[in-house]
């Protein structure tokens, strides 16, 4: 699924090793159930949002990324979703 998401995408260069498909995986798992989500702690360049958007890609999901500033309200939030 990453090759092909490399065709259609920006390219996204990983190294899937064991841990990183469990946690695709694991994501996968979360997305898929209705109302299903999760917060990824971890520090920055651990690849969070890439192993993200490859779950979503495996899930035909569209990914959407907010874009927080200190003025950034409750109704934008809703406004977002």
């Amino acid at each position: 699924k990453l090759n092909e998401y490399n065709e259609n995408n920006a390219m996204m260069d990983l190294v899937l090793f064991e841990q990183a498909i469990l946690h695709i995986t694991r994501i996968n798992r979360i997305i898929q159930n209705p109302g299903g989500n999760a917060m990824l702690i971890g520090v920055g360049g651990s690849g969070k949002q890439s192993l993200c958007r490859l779950a979503a890609f495996i899930s035909d999901y569209e990914v959407k990324q907010l874009t927080v500033t200190s003025s950034f309200k409750v109704e934008d939030l809703k406004e977002e979703l």
